[in-house]
């Protein structure tokens, strides 16, 4: 190595793990809090160019201003003796979606939707600050049991709106192309300005390649990719696929659109549309024809394809059965008429008694909001074993306005539980929502919520667990709440127990920017012997996120 053992005087260099056009990456460990990261150095015949190198300290700027779970955080940065830049970020483990892509083949919608979705989540908070990615390709996509972690920023473009722009080096204003062929955006490939619409570009390529097992465009000369991307339709994604849903298929070309106009407005507007492609069924009958269809021009480009003969052999296909059906209705009516009076007390008998919606027992924390039971019938019955897709899907189905981001079937002495986070996270109004089942009525309905963001917490970004905290056999859920916009405490863990219809909370955070003491604020309803498993069940969890946290 060409570098200096110990960097800074606190980060002992161990060995390397990449190169990249303008630097290489090593692994490192902080020798004060014995923690790895990874050290990016320009190399030295870039750094030789004075204003490449303050590029690369702009690229450090640019990315300490992001800050979100599932993308990789700066920590430092400085200056080699030999004067190369050098930037101190956050080790990330995991796979690469190039290497995952090379050794699992194609991805199955629903798992190429999560990936995308949690990559429109990092953008949606950079496009928030005025950062784009510009380089979104699958070697930049780390993927691990936390789920997807965005890379390398390198060479992220602070927008000319951005309340504290930068201006860009002439390397990188219109006119120079900077990304990698396969997942540039059409006005990137012919230098023009670029802005967010360019990363959901990206993102449709990254899709289409999880799905189709390669890129719209491939060819061994970039200049021809170049070129493609910039003036060629990508090929109709269910020509390669076949059993890619078509509502996937649609936001797909939606993202990859030739205009910049065309595209989804925003990183969560393309996240809302992947999800509900993959969650809601399609609909049949008069109100599919009534209703417009969304990418209707995407449409017809997919079904362009579709020959004649098949549209005929679909026609026969159809005259046939409904021959068939009209032959069996013409020879069973007559019975059907002679027990019509035996079926109407049969159906008397076994129509489903009304019972009564079960009233939210008492919520002690404030928060927590019981909602009426006048409730729709639900389209899904509580199936047993319900994974926490489908538990999504049933909570989708019962609030189709709201974004379900995770969803949780819990065992309770009342039956299966669902509990599901409903985000508005830049609204500040994200909720934990209560799905009971309706008795003898079948499916769910909604029982409850409880208001997981608070005024002097907001904006932040949750995850649940599931626990048996009392150890009575039966399930509580943790939500935890990080990366708030407005207060200092980095952790809100709130725990809801089905048993006692309550929540209990615990927060976490740092006494100040110097100190490594963390201070713990909990809810007043979470003390007492009562509540005594459920603060354990809180700190082990806090634990695991944060080591620092003392008991």
């Amino acid at each position: 190595m060409d570098i200096p053992q110990v960097i800074a005087n606190r980060f002992r260099v161990e060995c390397e793990i990449g190169r990249g056009g303008m630097g290489t990456v090593y692994r490192a460990t902080h020798l004060g809090l014995e923690r790895t990261v990874a050290v990016k150095v320009l190399k030295k015949d870039v750094a030789a160019d004075p204003e490449v190198a303050e590029r690369f300290m702009r690229e450090a700027r640019t990315m300490a201003r992001l800050r979100h779970p599932r993308a990789a955080m700066i920590f430092d940065a400085g200056k080699l003796p030999d004067g190369r830049p050098f930037i101190v970020m956050e080790h990330v483990e995991g796979a690469t979606l190039a290497e995952v892509l090379a050794r699992d083949g194609r991805f199955a919608p629903e798992r190429a939707v999560r990936v995308a979705a949690e990559i429109c989540d990092v953008l949606a908070e950079a496009h928030r600050l005025g950062i784009v990615h510009r380089d979104l390709k699958p070697s930049n996509i780390m993927l691990n049991e936390r789920g997807v972690s965005v890379l390398d920023f390198g060479i992220a473009k602070v927008l000319a709106n951005s309340a504290d722009t930068t201006k860009t080096h002439a390397t990188t204003e219109s006119g120079l192309i900077i990304g990698t062929p396969r997942y540039m955006s059409p006005e990137q490939c012919t230098g023009q300005p670029v802005g967010p619409a360019s990363d959901l570009y990206s993102v449709g390529v990254l899709l289409y390649e999880m799905l189709a097992g390669q890129p719209p465009f491939t060819d061994q000369l970039q200049s021809a990719v170049l070129v493609k991307q910039a003036t060629t339709p990508p090929p109709p994604l269910v020509a390669r696929r076949a059993e890619v849903p078509r509502r996937l298929a649609l936001v797909v070309h939606a993202l990859l659109a030739k205009s910049p106009a065309d595209r989804p407005k925003t990183a969560r507007e393309a996240r809302i549309g992947l999800e509900r492609a993959i969650m809601i069924p399609e609909r049949i009958g008069d109100d599919a024809r009534a209703a417009p269809a969304p990418f209707a021009s995407t449409l017809a480009s997919v079904n362009a394809r579709a020959s004649l003969a098949a549209r005929a052999i679909t026609a026969l296909t159809v005259v046939a059965v409904l021959g068939a059906v009209m032959f069996v209705w013409s020879q069973a009516s007559a019975s059907w008429r002679a027990d019509a009076s035996t079926a109407a007390s049969l159906a008397n008998e076994i129509a489903p008694r009304k019972v009564t919606d079960l009233a939210p027992r008492r919520v002690a924390d404030p928060t927590a909001q019981p909602v009426s039971s006048s409730q729709p019938p639900a389209a899904f019955a509580p199936p047993s074993g319900l994974t926490p897709s489908g538990a999504r899907q049933v909570a989708a189905s019962l609030v189709p306005r709201a974004l379900i981001t995770e969803a949780q079937a819990l065992r309770t002495d009342a039956g299966t539980l669902i509990a599901a986070i409903s985000e508005d996270r830049y609204a500040g109004k994200t909720q934990l929502l209560l799905f009971e089942p309706r008795g003898a009525l079948g499916g769910f309905r909604l029982a409850g919520r409880v208001q997981l963001d608070k005024e002097d917490f907001s904006g932040a970004k949750w995850t649940t667990d599931v626990v048996d905290a009392d150890g009575d056999g039966y399930d509580e859920i943790i939500c935890t709440g990080f990366d708030a916009g407005n207060d200092s405490f980095s952790r809100r863990l709130v725990l809801f127990a089905p048993r006692e219809r309550e929540s209990f909370s615990m927060r976490v955070g740092a006494d100040n920017r110097e100190s490594q003491a963390l201070r713990v604020k909990w809810s007043a309803n979470a003390g007492g012997e009562r509540a005594h498993a459920y603060r354990r069940a809180l700190r082990e969890r806090a634990l695991a996120d944060l080591p620092q946290v003392r008991s």
